[in-house]
């Protein structure tokens, strides 16, 4: 009896750091709508984001994630343009990584990723926003070299790249 209640406290006890990790690490992501506009042509698509603007929130990211809600995902905000590269670590789902330059414009794609992947995905040019959305999920709206990133008033710089108030 007691060597049964033994190994069931250390199963128990062996399970806790994973929780304790994910409860501990995972922040309290701020949310916003934005906007892609695919081509002058077509009209915008609405995105619920979450904001990963700090470093913490940037490292976490959608690690852990359940699969994403279609025009759903994660908006990732640096100071100004710059190289940026990616890890899926911990991430169970594939993502389609989309760079954007501090003008707004989509300056790399990165489709379908594999999930829990260490290797590095970079930027084909410097960028200042990155949104990862749900794997296929560019391909099926269209999003191609064309595609604007509008972020909302009181973000660091609209979809023309002027500063907004």
């Amino acid at each position: 009896m007691w060597r049964l209640l033994a190994a069931v406290v250390v199963v128990m006890l062996a399970s806790l750091p994973v929780a304790a990790e994910k409860a501990i690490r995972s922040p309290d992501y701020a949310a916003t709508k934005i906007k892609l506009l695919p081509a002058p042509d077509r009209q915008p698509i609405n995105f619920d984001v979450r904001l990963a603007k700090t470093p913490a929130e940037q490292a976490y990211g959608l690690m852990f994630s359940p699969p994403l809600a279609a025009r759903t995902g994660m908006l990732f905000i640096f100071a100004k343009d710059g190289p940026r590269s990616f890890w899926m670590k911990n991430t169970p789902i594939s993502l389609d990584m989309l760079f954007f330059a501090s003008d707004g414009r989509l300056v790399s794609i990165i489709a379908n990723t594999e999930p829990f992947s260490l290797t590095a995905r970079k930027s084909q040019k410097a960028a200042q926003y990155v949104l990862e959305i749900g794997g296929g999920e560019a391909a099926r709206l269209g999003l191609g070299p064309q595609t604007r990133l509008h972020l909302p008033v009181g973000a660091a710089v609209n979809s023309a790249g002027s500063q907004e108030k």
